[in-house]
Parts: C-alpha cells; sequence; structure tokens
C-alpha cells in the first residue's frame, strides 16, 4: 500500500532548481488548482507547488468533476512565462513529463489522450489541467496554474467509471508518492526547460492513443464523428470529417474514444 506524502521525502528525491523550491504539502485539499491559484494572485513565485493525497472538489476540464480518491497523487505548480506560449503546449508539455515520471518508477507503459489524459492499458490513470490568469492592466499572461493528478492506491471505482478508469496498484504497480511528486517535477522542470522548441512533441505524438482512430468531437451536446490525422506543432489535433479537416483547440472541445 502506497504510504502518505511528505514534505521532507518529496525532497529527498527532488533534483530540480526551481519547482519545487516552494513546496506545500497537505493530506487534503478541496482543490491543488484553487489553492494555486490563491497564491499566484498573491504574488507566489514560479515554482511553488501544492501537493495533497486526497481533493473534496477535484476538475477537469470544461468543469467536469475530477474523481480524486484517497491515495492518488495530486500537485499543482505556479508558472510565470516571460513570454507568450500556446497553452496546448503546455498540457502537452506536462503530460509527456507525467507519463516519463510514471514509467521511470512503474515499469508501465502510459499513453496519452489529447490533449491532456494519460492512459494505461485503455483506461484512464491521470489528467492535466492548466489554467490561466491575465493581468488586468496589462492584458498579458500573469500565470499558469498547472495540476496534475495521478490515480496511484488501488480503488474500487464508481459504475460510471470501472471500465474507463484505473489506478497504478490496480495496473500492479506500488510507487511511493512522494517519490512519484518529486519525479514529476524533476521530468517537467527538463522538459519545461526545452518546451518552447516544441521538442517533446515528437513523444507527445508517439504516446497518442488518439491518432490514426476513429473518434468523437464533442462541442456542447453536438457529438461529431471524425479520424484524428495529426498533431501540430502547437499541439493542437487536426481531425479529418465529413465535411473535411479541421484543427481542435484544446479549450473549445473534448475527444472521445
Amino acid at each position: 500500500m502506497p504510504t502518505s506524502i511528505t514534505e521532507s521525502a518529496i525532497r529527498a528525491h527532488l533534483h530540480t532548481a526551481v519547482f519545487g523550491k516552494t513546496l506545500i504539502v497537505e493530506p487534503q485539499l478541496p482543490s491543488t488548482n484553487d489553492t494555486a491559484k490563491e497564491l499566484a494572485a498573491a504574488d507566489a513565485p514560479e515554482g511553488t507547488v501544492v501537493v495533497a493525497a486526497h481533493q473534496t472538489a477535484g476538475r477537469g476540464r470544461r468543469e467536469h468533476t475530477f474523481f480524486s480518491p484517497t491515495g492518488g497523487v495530486y500537485l499543482s505548480l505556479i508558472l510565470r512565462p516571460a513570454s507568450p506560449i500556446e497553452p496546448g503546449l503546455l498540457t502537452s508539455c506536462a503530460a509527456v513529463a507525467a507519463a516519463r515520471a510514471i514509467e521511470s518508477l512503474c515499469g508501465l507503459t502510459v499513453g496519452i489522450k489529447w490533449v491532456n489524459d494519460l492512459f494505461i492499458n485503455g483506461r484512464k490513470v491521470g489528467g492535466i489541467l492548466a489554467e490561466g490568469a491575465i493581468n488586468p492592466h496589462t492584458g498579458n499572461l500573469d500565470s499558469v496554474v498547472l495540476g496534475f493528478g495521478i490515480n496511484v492506491a488501488a480503488v474500487t471505482f464508481p459504475p460510471a467509471l470501472e471500465n474507463i478508469a484505473t489506478t497504478l496498484q490496480n495496473e500492479g504497480a506500488s510507487p511511493d508518492p512522494s517519490t512519484l511528486v518529486a519525479a514529476i517535477l524533476t521530468e517537467w522542470e527538463r522538459a519545461y526547460a526545452t518546451g518552447r522548441s516544441g521538442d517533446f512533441l515528437e513523444e507527445y505524438r508517439r504516446r497518442s492513443v488518439v491518432l490514426g482512430r476513429e473518434i468523437h468531437v464533442l462541442r456542447g451536446d453536438t457529438s461529431i464523428p471524425a479520424t484524428a490525422v495529426e498533431i501540430d506543432d502547437a499541439g493542437r489535433l487536426i481531425v479529418r470529417t465529413e465535411a473535411g479537416r479541421f484543427t481542435l483547440h484544446a479549450g473549445e472541445v473534448s475527444v472521445r474514444l
């Protein structure tokens, strides 16, 4: 059974210069992203990290509830980009970093469902949520809070999720949660350092579980059959439908396999 998350155990395995320098660890929070956004609004520096083992009000994209059972790894970090960056690239970069961290500790193959879901053996094991804040005086991006949610401990999922979600322990791996947090932060800092060049995108494409597959593009209550064709250099998904080819942006649609 995975042990609890502690600041000292994270720091014992952390190999970063910026991310985790300021580290806040709680057994439970409503949402690590919400806490990190409050800290960002109070001028917390880039690299500040908030960690919890349980969330009572976790969120996914498009304000969907993110099931956050006890025994998971939930962390959010504050970014202050010095120049504009495509939001989809941040999410894609984070997904690659988390996949690398999980594989390094667990030996499990991790796929990525565009744009932000981590998959093992056809089931979702985690997700990424990026939320930006605009400076009201300049109109520029002031900060980004990047949240990671990974299911770790064994869980019996509710019926609606049992065939589509999994945990690392359900898949036969039992990583120490503190070590996993440290690995995610270490891989993230490494990927983020070169993220603007898009170097990670080839790996993101290789890990894709949607490219070449028939999918459904969800916009509001509308579901459109499509084929996932390509992920471009901005992290956007290009699909082919009966009406032609379209480029999808992360914030406007969801994709269902």
